[in-house]
């Protein structure tokens, strides 16, 4: 507090003595239908009028936060204000009222009754009749700290709409962001869809197709470089010439600009938005969401990948303990082999130069047990493990075809009927727990923020499901009643496979334990599809082969 003491030995200047002003101006869009009134240009001419009328106030600056809301005080032109504050360069501040000081009822109160004070600083907001060196009851003033509170409650208010309207948005399958993923554009006719950027696009497409064919990020990332293609910021730059200057970083392929594109299921079609909120209508720092309040919209423009490939990908990258061996491959088993008794992966060695996996808690801390087998015995048991799944399979597959023809019945018909009626079920549950809410609010067991958060929740679910709904239905009427059955697993697995590779691994297989006793269980993908097929037999009271089929795993003994 340099030269506090020195030039203000208190508040109580003479009435000659010269005040040098800083003068204070914020608008941002939480002021709504104020934001007119309420604009800089109408708050400084409102000050300049005031400050005419007093001889002895001389403007010192202007300190303007335009688009910045009240909430926060981490606004560039109040920190700079305060600086000047601290530096003895300003002794008085004025503002056109206190929400456009801010609207954080316990930071204001702060300022106005302790900080200003220390510094001996006169504050003045015009339209509330303030003014702490004329009259300094006027601070103390019972309405100040009411009027702070209410332009809390405004922004809070403000915010919960604002929030409400995007998050409205977000669940009709509007894009509200600022530009499209690389990859994409904004389409002109609406601005909320996404086209297809025919150069980009084929850049991602190639990305996700080298990762597929076996490649590490790291020879991705090299290939890039060496064909001179712009990374996405570097490109959009470019093609958009967009005022900025590009680094040289923006030029280089990095695993971080690679693992954004590899990452990011906007490519499989669907629009994903509400990833990061921020904190409060006071706090505003972002966080991300929870994965399960993220507002998934469906099919929202044209995929540039399918969703078998993206879900590989991160199969093969981000999901599993994957390793890379000496040549660049990716070991068969890696990511897929764990410990029965303790979780842990199952790590490779080489022994004399032949391959073996053991449980990695008893290779780095010798707990647990070796739990060892030979790459060559892996491959056989599960080759032979899979066979007998797809055997499985097309078993249960000829047991609905024969049920489908003697009862005329369509399976994929009656299985998304049976979806539907499940939604339905949730539909009716969650309206019936909204009714619940309204009625314990009522009666006073819960606060209205408990009942306002529930309703939102309940609600939200029930949209969800309605859109689910009616993708179901579209489905069944598309579909119609003598539609041809479709199996794409079968399609490409319908016989005796003779040798075992990574694809047909990522294709069938979920995980692979190995237990202490040598125990080998493989449970198997598509496990919804499964039971639906167990369902369907059971219901039209068909014997089931195996009651391991219902479980969707196998087990063997080495």
């Amino acid at each position: 507090m340099t030269g506090r003491n020195s030039r203000r030995k208190n508040i109580s200047k003479n009435n000659m003595s010269e005040w040098n002003v800083g003068v204070y101006c914020r608008l941002s869009s939480e002021d709504g239908d104020n934001a007119e009134s309420d604009s800089i240009v109408n708050q400084r001419e409102l000050i300049s009028l005031y400050l005419s009328k007093e001889p002895n106030m001389k403007i010192y600056d202007f300190y303007i936060d335009d688009g910045y809301s009240g909430t926060s005080f981490e606004r560039p032109d109040f920190k700079r204000m305060i600086k000047d504050i601290k530096k003895d360069k300003i002794d008085a501040i004025i503002v056109k009222d206190l929400s456009r000081f801010g609207r954080n009822y316990i930071e204001v109160g702060k300022y106005i009754e302790e900080v200003f004070p220390s510094y001996n600083i006169r504050f003045i907001a015009i339209n509330d009749n303030i003014d702490s060196y004329k009259d300094p009851k006027s601070i103390n003033n019972v309405i100040v700290p009411f009027k702070n509170l209410l332009n809390d409650e405004y922004a809070r208010d403000i915010s919960n709409k604002i929030r409400s309207v995007l998050d409205t948005k977000r669940e009709n399958g509007e894009f509200i962001g600022s530009e499209a993923p690389y990859g994409y554009l904004r389409d002109e006719r609406n601005k909320h869809k996404f086209i297809l950027d025919k150069i980009a696009s084929k850049v991602v497409r190639k990305i996700f197709d080298m990762i597929l064919n076996g490649k590490s990020r790291k020879e991705v990332i090299d290939e890039l470089n060496k064909l001179n293609i712009l990374p996405p910021a570097a490109y959009k730059i470019k093609k958009f010439n967009y005022n900025k200057k590009i680094s040289n970083s923006m030029y280089v392929w990095d695993r971080k600009k690679i693992d954004a594109i590899l990452n990011n299921e906007v490519y499989t079609g669907d629009l994903i938005q509400g990833k990061m909120q921020r904190i409060s209508h006071k706090v505003h720092k972002i966080v991300k969401n929870e994965r399960e309040k993220w507002i998934r919209v469906p099919n929202h423009h044209i995929a540039i990948i399918n969703r078998k490939e993206y879900e590989q990908v991160q199969n093969i990258l981000y999901n599993r303990d994957t390793k890379i061996n000496k040549n660049n491959q990716l070991n068969i088993f890696s990511g897929y082999l764990k410990c029965e008794d303790c979780g842990c992966n199952l790590s490779m060695a080489k022994p004399n130069g032949k391959i073996y996996y053991y449980c990695t808690s008893y290779m780095r801390h010798k707990e647990c047990t070796s739990h060892s087998i030979t790459e060559e015995k892996m491959k056989k048991i599960v080759l032979e493990i899979i066979n007998k799944q797809i055997e499985l399979m097309i078993d249960l597959e000829e047991k609905i075809d024969s049920i489908s023809q003697k009862e005329k019945i369509n399976y994929d018909f009656e299985i998304l009927q049976e979806r539907l009626n499940n939604v339905d079920e949730n539909i009716t549950k969650y309206n019936h727990f909204k009714c619940s809410a309204l009625t314990d609010y009522e009666s006073n067991y819960i606060s209205k923020e408990d009942y306002e958060e529930y309703n939102e929740a309940y609600s939200n679910k029930i949209k969800r499901l309605l859109k689910i709904k009616i993708e179901i239905e579209e489905q069944i009427n598309e579909m119609g009643k003598t539609s041809k059955r479709e199996n794409n697993i079968l399609d490409k697995y319908n016989k005796k496979i003779e040798n075992l590779d990574k694809t047909i691994i990522d294709d069938l297989i979920e995980n692979i334990y190995i237990s202490k006793d040598k125990n080998i269980r493989i449970v198997f993908k598509y496990e919804d599809e499964y039971n639906s097929a167990i369902d369907f037999i059971k219901k039209h009271n068909c014997d089931i082969i195996d009651k391991n089929c219902i479980k969707n795993e196998y087990k063997e003994v080495v």
